[in-house]
């Protein structure tokens, strides 16, 4: 029997979780899998599979808007598997939270329903990734402490004790370093991960991303000089949400901005792998996953 190291990555939205996929390959080496539930070393093979049935088991129609809640992608590398999921917002905790008051009591079992599996969850290890928006990276740390304080007073979990890095104030970690949060933002006090992403794409497609500005300035009225920093950061990342979407047609015509991060290539990887940004993320990655 292997025991293996769990990551469960809750994004924002799906253009994170392609961010964080470039991340892990580029950077950290992992490589995607794709397997069917029973391939899933256990608890995850029971949880997903409990899942999708109680779902079923439901009378719920083909458009339903509460689907039931799977991971976007898995990634592995040797005894480390990471699970990214896209929660839909920062608003959205309840999925979040029903999904690990199920989680948790099986991780606490797992060797004893592991059965004849090969592989075996013996530690998770849990983190959240937001934008700093207006409020910045500590008013976002306490948001997401107050959010997940108790999962239905399980008693494996807690999360009181989250400390900003010295070295990364976008990143804070747990005591017990099962948990941890990272804060996307063009500084400490506001912003979105649009703004790590744009200056990469003005890098290698310097020409390119000019005429997609230029085009997303003359037809669209953006009011970036709100006198509510709310409401001119969340339009300064609709803007350039709109330029890196526009900028990735020709590659990717038709598709949404996550398609066109994760497979347009606008970005090279040797300006993906050195951005400052990028390597801060990385680092940190690094020192969370591996720490025992």
């Amino acid at each position: 029997m292997r025991n293996i190291s769990s990551l469960l990555i809750f994004c924002e939205g799906a253009h994170d979780v392609a961010f964080v996929q470039q991340v892990l390959k580029l950077c950290l080496g992992f490589k995607k899998v794709e397997w069917k539930f029973s391939e899933y070393p256990t608890p995850f093979d029971l949880l997903f599979k409990t899942s999708v049935q109680n779902h079923a088991a439901q009378n719920l129609s083909l458009d339903m808007t509460h689907k039931f809640f799977l991971p976007d992608c898995v990634f592995q590398q040797e005894e480390h598997l990471i699970l990214v999921f896209n929660t839909g917002g920062s608003s959205q905790t309840d999925k979040v939270k029903f999904l690990l008051k199920e989680f948790l009591p099986l991780l606490a079992n797992s060797t004893i329903f592991s059965y004849d599996s090969t592989d075996v969850v013996t530690q998770a290890k849990y983190l959240f990734l937001y934008d700093a928006d207006c409020i910045g990276t500590t008013a976002s740390f306490n948001k997401i402490k107050q959010d997940f304080s108790s999962i239905d007073d399980e008693p494996t979990w807690n999360f009181n004790d989250l400390t900003s890095l010295k070295e990364n104030p976008f990143g804070a970690i747990s005591n017990d370093y099962d948990k941890a949060a990272y804060i996307w933002g063009e500084n400490i006090q506001n912003g979105t991960l649009e703004d790590i992403l744009l200056p990469m794409l003005e890098n290698d497609e310097k020409d390119l991303i000019e005429k997609s500005s230029n085009f997303v300035d003359s037809a669209f009225t953006w009011k970036i000089e709100d006198t509510k920093l709310k409401h001119r950061i969340a339009e300064i990342a609709d803007r350039k949400k709109a330029i890196i979407t526009c900028a990735g047609q020709r590659k990717k015509s038709g598709y949404s901005m996550s398609v066109i991060i994760g497979q347009a290539k606008l970005i090279t990887e040797k300006t993906f792998i050195n951005n400052p940004n990028v390597k801060a993320f990385s680092d940190f990655m690094t020192k969370f996953i591996y720490h025992p």
